[in-house]
């Protein structure tokens, strides 16, 4: 079942990390409860209605791209991903104007809890402050992703320089609260063996 957002928004899911936190594995091949760390997200996201579903890679061969294909994403490279989160962002602006998005929103692929009612919350509170406002979710009061940013936002993000991404935009933005670890993203090996530890969440 399909869950419904406000009409022309953009999802992207960042996927091209270097994860330098993960020894020398790419985090989103591990498997988390006997699946890829980096499908997790990207299924539960594929069931929301977004008008386009985009992927940001640093490389097209990647292990999840056929199955993030046959979820419906649109997989884009980032050839500049060993500079930073950035980048990542910058492209999903990129790929957002050209797509005449009205809104594009930006989700980690390594939250693998994240769900699909949190988006409907977040998009239900970017039509209330009538389009124009950045939205993000929060965790016991700090802004982080997933974040939804108007088009009067792109071209700053298409600017946006260094790995924080765009935290400097966040600071004024509405926050949606999930404070159920709906939030989590999965940095380090340690925190995936304790996720693998627990009974998988349903």
């Amino acid at each position: 079942m399909s869950e419904t957002v406000g009409n022309g928004i953009m999802l992207a899911l960042l996927a091209a990390g270097q994860s330098r936190r993960f020894v020398n594995e790419d985090k989103l091949t591990a498997l988390l409860h006997g699946k890829m760390l980096g499908l997790h997200a990207a299924e539960t996201l594929a069931s929301v209605s977004f008008d386009h579903h985009v992927v940001i890679v640093s490389s097209a061969e990647h292990a999840c791209a056929a199955r993030w294909q046959d979820l419906g994403y649109k997989i884009v490279v980032n050839d500049r991903a060993v500079d930073g989160q950035s980048t990542s962002v910058a492209q999903a602006a990129h790929e957002a104007t050209a797509c005449h998005a009205s809104a594009l929103c930006i989700c980690l692929a390594d939250m693998p809890f994240i769900t699909s009612l949190h988006m409907v919350k977040l998009s239900e509170a970017f039509q209330a402050s009538g389009g124009g406002k950045v939205v993000a979710s929060s965790d016991k009061g700090s802004a982080m992703p997933p974040v939804l940013f108007p088009s009067s936002q792109f071209a700053t993000l298409k600017d946006i320089r260094g790995d924080q991404g765009a935290k400097r935009l966040l600071k004024t933005a509405h926050l949606v609260p999930e404070n159920d670890g709906g939030l989590l993203d999965i940095d380090t090996l340690e925190a995936l063996e304790i996720e693998n530890r627990k009974a998988p969440r349903t």
